[in-house]
């Protein structure tokens, strides 16, 4: 990429707004990050944004934290400003790594580069359309190359059948807590963050011998109104033989999916030194990425090649399961709370080439 003019000193005028005074900025090939004024306004809208961060999942403000921290960091090595960035910068960040960086990785920061800028009141240089037309040939180039958007292998019902087998019988609360998991992720389709927030609370046994798994916010729901979903009852089994086992108390207010002690029970909550309050922790997804792995393992799957589970694996195994099983996208769609049938689609497609009108039209009977 050829080298821009050198930037030159801009003044803030008045009471105008950042985002108004970066555009001209940028328009003049003119340096404002530096301004006194510029620093404060971004800063103060920072800080306001951290009060109000709870309406991110924590996984979800994990990866806005680190993307965008590379991002800066990149601009510190090069000498150039992160906040606010011109598209000239932010485009040639795109360029330096697109290499090294698989297209979705790109995305996450292009995702993580206009959120920050959003929040901070400045222009999002994403919009630049050279911006976006340079993220298309990266991503027209990666294809070509051979690089496609992969999804984690998918843990089927047939392993969590023979997982039953395997792991049904020990004595190891972690095992049987494991087994619960691993069993509660596949019929409720919830993702790892989700399957660590179910609180005991949210469990309604029901007289049918199933639960009634209550869901009070997602990754694609946010209305306040919670989903729900049904857990058959072999599973209620699971998650009553590790509770028993445990010594988990099912009818408090603490997480369904806690550590195991040395002693071979489930750990209890610590109290608040200065409130005297029980402060429950979850588990972390790093936690349940393990559980997965350790079930890829002790399925002996390695030596069929393929990658490990991740904390995915269910949500793809059960979409794939259900399309073979004969359910539409749509009822697969709500089963999985998406928003849309994109990534049924893209779990399933496989499946569906099979399914295809050429396929059945040229299939000899």
């Amino acid at each position: 990429m050829a080298k821009r003019s050198q930037e030159a000193p801009f003044p803030l005028l008045g009471n105008v707004s950042v985002k108004s005074v970066v555009e001209v900025a940028h328009k003049q090939r003119a340096r404002v990050a530096e301004e006194a004024q510029c620093r404060a306004t971004t800063e103060q809208r920072l800080n306001e944004f951290n009060t109000r961060k709870d309406r991110y999942s924590p996984e979800t403000l994990r990866r806005l934290e680190s993307a965008w921290g590379c991002f800066v960091g990149w601009c510190v090595s090069h000498q150039c400003h992160s906040l606010p960035a011109s598209p000239d910068t932010v485009e040639a960040f795109f360029v330096s790594r697109s290499t090294d960086l698989h297209r979705n990785t790109l995305s996450v920061y292009k995702w993580a580069i206009s959120r920050i800028h959003r929040v901070a009141g400045c222009p999002d240089p994403c919009v630049d359309v050279f911006v976006g037309d340079r993220l298309k040939a990266i991503a027209r180039t990666k294809a070509k190359e051979g690089e496609f958007i992969t999804q984690a292998s998918p843990f089927n019902e047939q392993h969590l059948t023979k997982l039953m087998s395997v792991w049904g019988e020990s004595d190891k609360v972690l095992v049987r807590r494991n087994l619960a998991m691993l069993a509660v992720a596949y019929e409720s389709m919830l993702r790892g963050a989700e399957l660590a927030n179910i609180r005991v609370s949210d469990l309604a046994f029901e007289d049918d011998g199933t639960i009634m798994l209550t869901i009070p916010i997602t990754k694609t729901n946010h209305s306040g109104e919670p989903d729900a979903c049904v857990l058959s009852h072999d599973v209620a089994e699971l998650i009553l033989d590790y509770a028993e086992m445990g010594n988990l108390d099912l009818s408090g207010e603490g997480y369904l999916f806690v550590g195991v002690s040395k002693y071979n029970v489930c750990m209890h909550p610590k109290a608040n030194e200065d409130t005297g309050k029980l402060e429950h922790v979850p588990i972390t997804t790093k936690t349940i990425r393990r559980v997965f792995n350790q079930a890829w393992e002790d399925l002996d799957l390695a030596r069929r090649g393929g990658k490990p589970f991740t904390a995915h694996s269910a949500r793809v195994g059960a979409t794939q399961d259900l399309l073979r099983k004969g359910y539409s996208t749509l009822q697969i769609q709500q089963s999985g709370r998406w928003s849309s049938d994109v990534m049924v689609t893209r779990y399933g497609r496989g499946i569906l080439a099979r399914d295809g009108a050429m396929v059945l039209a040229r299939k000899k009977s």
